[in-house]
């Protein structure tokens, strides 16, 4: 994928500028990747633990229908969290839960375009995440996507 320019529009498709929209959620990522200091075992254990739980909560209370809650617990998550994917899927779900699938899908280009950017996540996963963005905002027309091309790599593969 091509560097994208604050001012330019924002790859999500949520029509936004970059800089106003998934910017910043670009940025502490890439500080969060950036820690001088060493991590210790249980440090990262207790992370990953907690990352779990807050990510399982958020299930547990869209089920339940408590949406207000798991919207907190999502921006907990992104705060708390802003190199993982968790807090802006819980967004997606969330919206998409309480009947706005715009703002789901919205929710679920960002994520797929964060999990693009990362480390370690899986192709299908990044798939499952467009697929759910197009079923919630279809292209209006064949020619029109909301997903970027493919990737060199895929393309080499084929």
């Amino acid at each position: 994928m091509t560097n994208v320019g604050r001012n330019d529009p924002c790859p999500c498709g949520s029509g936004k500028k970059y800089k106003r929209c998934c910017l910043p959620l670009h940025e502490a990522a890439g500080r969060e990747r950036q820690r001088d200091e060493p991590v210790t075992l249980q440090e990262l254990h207790d992370e990953s633990a907690e990352l779990e739980e807050l990510s399982n909560r958020v299930n547990t209370l869209i089920r339940k229908g408590e949406l207000e809650r798991a919207e907190e617990l999502s921006h907990q998550l992104l705060r708390r969290f802003p190199d993982q994917l968790d807090g802006i899927e819980g967004l997606a779900r969330v919206y998409e839960a309480r009947g706005e699938p715009l703002r789901a899908a919205e929710h679920y280009r960002k994520a797929a375009l964060f999990a693009e950017r990362g480390e370690g996540y899986d192709p299908d996963l990044i798939a499952e995440l467009w697929e759910r963005a197009s079923a919630l905002d279809p292209p209006s027309s064949p020619n029109e996507s909301h997903a970027p091309p493919p990737s060199k790599e895929t393309t080499e593969g084929n």
